[in-house]
């Protein structure tokens, strides 16, 4: 028994494909899970429809709104401008293909994408010299108490995947690659662009050797170009969307707009902190805060270098324009799942379960406050 459990991980370890089938079998078991843990009275697909997702569902069947909510007193002056289309596009075509609910044309791309993802951030981290065992991180990755946002009707998928996309492709130096996933990660979320731009900054920074300042100029050149061509690509798609909205409401600009909303404006970050910690459910969202800071810290501490910053602007940006789901921002970006992992499976064998327990146990707590729709988890 012991020598076949020791095969089988060898296999997993040293071969592609068996370790993607290994991630997709963990995902359907937590699929499983999911039809498990869903009430009754309802379906997978409706029980994980929750918060934004009914926004998305109104874009793919209606298309856009011409006009914010004016009647609606829950929703006074909100409109679905503020989601990047990306994510609905694919919806709709996935409904479009293969004649399914909308419900489910939403939630079938994230259930394909979710183990992709997994797998990619392993390649990520192996391409930086970072090696953890593919069996644990994956199973890391599934019983993350944070990944409910990939198996629920959200872009996260989306924009995980082309995020992981665009530093795989860096990796190889393939810039022409790279710039078409920041084209359509500006076209995913409103922090694709950001993303995008954090990436081409390093991406040149990177290539400074300091200790040839006579070359400096000289070997700049090429870096500077690609990181303009990144630059473009993601203005590009970002522009798509712009020029879209220009033409459908007059306002360009109607998602950053819109979202006052929400109650979501760029302030001084310590006065909105004051503000926000004071409100009901503020110091649930503290406390998240605080947390990402602290591992935000630690990334920069460790040298986990674009991964770190890319998490430390995210998180900033988020936490200006106010703290409500900043847990979503923060803790179910990719590249902080890949850190979190690596700290927990540097740990000793017996720490590792551990810790890997405890996760399992947060990660049914989630799916169930998903489920009851309750705020702390938005």
């Amino acid at each position: 028994m012991e020598y076949s459990l020791r095969k089988f991980r060898d296999t997993i370890n040293n071969n592609n494909i068996p370790f993607f089938l290994f991630i997709c079998a963990l995902c359907s078991l937590n699929f499983l899970l999911y039809y498990v843990l869903t009430p009754s009275h309802t379906s997978v697909a409706r029980s994980t429809c929750q918060w934004d997702c009914y926004w998305y569902t109104d874009i793919v069947r209606n298309g856009y709104a011409t006009f914010p909510v004016l009647h609606d007193p829950r929703r006074l002056a909100q409109a679905d401008w503020a989601f990047f289309p990306l994510y609905p596009a694919l919806s709709h075509i996935v409904q479009g293909i293969f004649h399914i609910g909308i419900l489910w044309a939403e939630l079938v791309p994230n259930l394909i994408l979710w183990p992709v993802l997994i797998y990619l951030c392993h390649r990520e981290m192996a391409g930086r010299g970072i090696v953890v065992d593919r069996m644990a991180f994956a199973l890391f990755c599934v019983i993350y108490p944070f990944n409910v946002w990939y198996t629920a009707q959200y872009s996260e998928g989306v924009f995980g995947v082309l995020l992981v996309s665009v530093l795989l492709a860096m990796q190889r130096r393939a810039i022409p690659w790279a710039a078409f996933f920041c084209c359509l990660l500006s076209l995913s979320r409103p922090t694709g662009f950001v993303a995008s731009a954090l990436i081409a900054g390093w991406w040149t920074i990177r290539q400074v050797d300091l200790k040839t300042i006579s070359a400096t100029w000289k070997n700049l050149l090429a870096p500077v170009q690609e990181s303009a061509l990144l630059l473009s690509a993601a203005g590009a798609g970002l522009s798509i969307y712009v020029f879209y909205l220009l033409h459908l409401t007059g306002d360009g600009f109607a998602f950053s707009h819109v979202e006052v909303g929400w109650g979501r404006h760029f302030r001084f970050l310590p006065v909105g902190l004051v503000h926000d910690i004071r409100q009901k459910h503020g110091p649930e969202f503290f406390i998240y805060f605080i947390t990402a800071c602290y591992f935000s810290y630690k990334m920069a501490r460790m040298k986990w270098g674009i991964g770190a910053l890319i998490v430390s602007v995210t998180l900033f940006l988020a936490a200006s324009t106010g703290l409500q789901s900043i847990e979503r921002y923060a803790f179910s970006n990719p590249l902080m799942m890949e850190f979190l992992a690596f700290l927990v499976l540097s740990r000793s064998r017996r720490m590792q379960w551990g810790i890997l327990t405890a996760l399992f146990v947060l990660h049914i707590v989630m799916i169930e406050l998903w489920f009851h729709q309750k705020i702390i988890l938005i």
